[in-house]
């Protein structure tokens, strides 16, 4: 009998989770497979030992993208050689939305079952590893200050809510780029470097962008008048991204380096990340996914 270790965080997608674990064993128990339940904690340091005590077929990685980044870097880290399945039941699955395994989940446990996997790249930022994106800038501190009880409430739009209050009296960085050797120089309110084409619910935020093409792609918003930055972010948002905007620096590179001046604080995947500089890496085929 196959088995499945079921990585889940207790308090993802308003804590639905836990109602939803009932589903998954009952699913995988009809598909002739065995599901071990694991409850992420906070300063997790026993994930790697219970996977590796019990051998599974695959682990399933259920709650937002942070618990996906979680356990890829318990994986990773600890060279743990397992396929992974992403189970978006977060606030933002953003890398699951990318995979398209959300629109029809019987469908995606049967191919789990199945064994049907590819491989797929991460990146790595100074020491810490991320699946989707690293950011840092407007939307990155408006992501950190977001009250607890509003994202539950709204999800997705209370980010941008907040950010469009905080408009007025956000500031440009200043920022040094060097991507695969080649240097830029820019004024920018953020930028996100993206592994997939979807980045905090935005649909093709990064529309060149695969997954296992050995690359990042990095996207920033230069300085611009208040009207083509409004402009500008809904075409975000709404995921009508043109590469050759004006207003919008646009690359695609296997190393990134990024400085700027004052402290800027970076995010991974949804959750706090490194003070800049950051130098970040494609970790090419770094990990298998269930597809």
């Amino acid at each position: 009998m196959k088995r499945y270790v079921l990585v889940y965080n207790p308090i993802s997608g308003h804590s639905r989770v836990k109602e939803q674990l009932d589903y998954m064993i009952d699913s995988f128990e009809r598909r002739g497979a065995m599901t071990i339940p694991y409850r992420t904690r906070l300063d997790d340091t026993e994930m790697a030992e219970f996977i590796r005590e019990a051998a599974p077929s695959g682990v399933l990685a259920m709650g937002g993208d942070g618990t996906l980044k979680e356990v890829v870097t318990t994986i990773v880290s600890n060279k743990i050689d397992v396929p992974i399945a992403v189970i978006g039941s977060g606030t933002s699955n953003d890398f699951a939305n990318h995979l398209g395994v959300t629109s029809d989940i019987e469908s995606y446990f049967d191919r789990i079952v199945a064994g049907k996997t590819e491989p797929s790249d991460i990146g790595k930022a100074n020491d810490e590893y991320f699946v989707n994106v690293a950011s840092a800038g407007m939307f990155t501190s408006v992501a950190h200050e977001v009250n607890a009880r509003l994202k539950h409430a709204m999800g997705k739009a209370a980010y941008y809510l907040r950010g469009i209050g905080e408009l007025p009296s956000f500031h440009p960085m200043s920022l040094s780029v060097i991507a695969d050797e080649i240097k830029y120089e820019m004024s920018a309110y953020f930028f996100i470097i993206v592994n997939s084409t979807i980045a905090a619910g935005m649909k093709n935020a990064a529309p060149l962008a695969d997954i296992a093409d050995g690359k990042l792609d990095m996207l920033a918003v230069h300085e611009c008048s208040m009207k083509d930055f409004v402009t500008l972010a809904a075409q975000v948002i709404g995921g009508h991204v043109r590469p050759d905007d004006k207003n919008v620096f646009y690359i695609q590179a296997s190393r990134i380096d990024v400085s700027t001046d004052g402290e800027v604080e970076s995010d991974l995947d949804g959750e706090r990340g490194p003070m800049l500089p950051l130098r970040v890496e494609t970790l090419h085929h770094a990990i298998r996914l269930f597809v």
